[in-house]
């Protein structure tokens, strides 16, 4: 059986200071750590979450030697989906993966091309509990690299 590459991205800041972003990986519904990486974001001004989702995946996609997913999971609705997607355009003419953003509010999963989300109880179970753990480590990954700057700034 093919190996199911997924990744989730999810971005952290405190106002808009020492914004991070990180992507998760999964390799068939296992964390690999080993391929687990933050980003400082770069943008400045004021804290504009759909932008530094943008330069986040335009990032990641700059990296032509980490393999590309299966399945890249957003962190948020139909705008950070939006954002990420004018990311791949701007990279890659017909990406080959499926993209979508989980929105938490409802738990709604947003996918590219489809104008009404899924909603994750209507899933199996094994599907929704893989999509919210992906994305919750994501989230975590991304919180502990946003303190460990914090610290890191606070301390100068």
């Amino acid at each position: 059986r093919d190996i199911v590459r997924m990744e989730a991205y999810d971005i952290s800041n405190i106002q808009g200071k020492e914004t991070t972003g990180s992507m998760a990986v999964f390799l068939n519904g296992k964390p690999d750590k080993n391929e687990y990486r933050k980003f400082k974001i770069h943008l400045d001004g004021k804290p504009n979450d759909f932008a530094m989702m943008q330069e986040l995946i335009s990032r990641r996609l700059s990296h032509a030697e980490w393999p590309f997913p299966d399945f890249m999971l957003i962190d948020g609705g139909k705008g950070q989906l939006s954002a990420a997607l004018a990311a791949v355009k701007s990279q890659i003419r017909n990406p080959k993966f499926e993209i979508g953003a989980l929105a938490k509010r409802q738990n709604e999963l947003f996918l590219r091309g489809q104008k009404n989300p899924v909603l994750l109880k209507t899933m199996s179970s094994q599907l929704r509990n893989m999509l919210l753990h992906i994305r919750d480590e994501a989230h975590r990954f991304a919180i502990s690299y946003h303190r460990k700057l914090h610290r890191k700034g606070s301390l100068s």
